[in-house]
């Protein structure tokens, strides 16, 4: 099956750079998902050396209940944040900047080249550490369109750099 992209393009129009949101994306899940796991498999221990001997059945069942359902959420969130990386589709081509979010419903941006006044891109402490980022394309309208949670956000922004000058 074709991708957005593939099937977006103009006559004459080429893919010069693909971006894709970061890994970090899927750390809440995961993070979730791992804790609860280890807190539910040792729900038992950690009842017992809380509370004593007398009420580790009631309470360990209870902790690893809740565990099971915090692992549960987490699971549900890494599978959002799955589709969501698969459903994200951001580019750049010779004539346009294309954005794609979505997999049932889908919600596009698309920027001809001509039209864009300035890109450039925010990154706090953590993306900078981790290499991502938020970039930020401005319009010839003074509209900014955000992309949210790219990696390498420098990299997209110099690849969009390089054809607007090509371009100007």
């Amino acid at each position: 099956m074709p991708s957005y992209l593939e099937k977006a393009l103009l006559p004459e129009e080429k893919l010069l750079y693909i971006a894709t949101l970061h890994w970090i994306i899927f750390l809440p899940g995961l993070f979730l998902t791992v804790t609860s796991g280890i807190i539910g498999f040792f729900s038992y221990d950690i009842a017992g050396s809380l509370l004593g001997e007398t009420y580790v059945s009631s309470i360990g069942r209870a902790l690893a209940g809740a565990a099971m359902l915090f692992a549960i959420f987490g699971f549900f969130l890494l599978c959002g944040a799955v589709i969501r990386q698969s459903s994200t589709e951001l580019a750049i081509t010779n004539k346009r900047v294309i954005a794609k979010y979505g997999f049932v419903s889908r919600s596009t941006f698309e920027i001809m080249i001509n039209r864009i006044a300035g890109v450039n891109f925010d990154q706090s402490v953590m993306g900078r550490i981790f290499g991502y980022g938020t970039v930020l394309v401005h319009g010839t309208g003074g509209d900014v369109s955000p992309f949210d949670v790219v990696a390498n956000p420098q990299r997209f922004q110099h690849a969009l750099m390089d054809i607007l000058e090509h371009v100007k």
